[in-house]
């Protein structure tokens, strides 16, 4: 997930990249290490994304991208 102030932006959703984006993709090496790939990315990606994990309780990872 990508946020934009109050608002979420599904990026991905399991293997698959939800995002129309053709830069992103999603890597899965084990159960626990799954890892969301952007190529060429671009000051108008920086921001606030969220790992998200549906469980009870939902797991919630954030992260903050910084381009340079």
């Amino acid at each position: 997930m990508k946020r934009h102030g109050d608002k979420l932006k599904l990026v991905s959703v399991g293997l698959e990249a939800y995002s129309s984006d053709p830069r992103y993709s999603v890597n899965f090496r084990t159960p626990n290490d799954w890892q969301l790939k952007l190529e060429g990315a671009q000051r108008s990606d920086e921001g606030h994304y969220e790992c998200q994990v549906s469980s009870h309780p939902p797991l919630v990872q954030p992260y903050y991208l910084t381009v340079v």
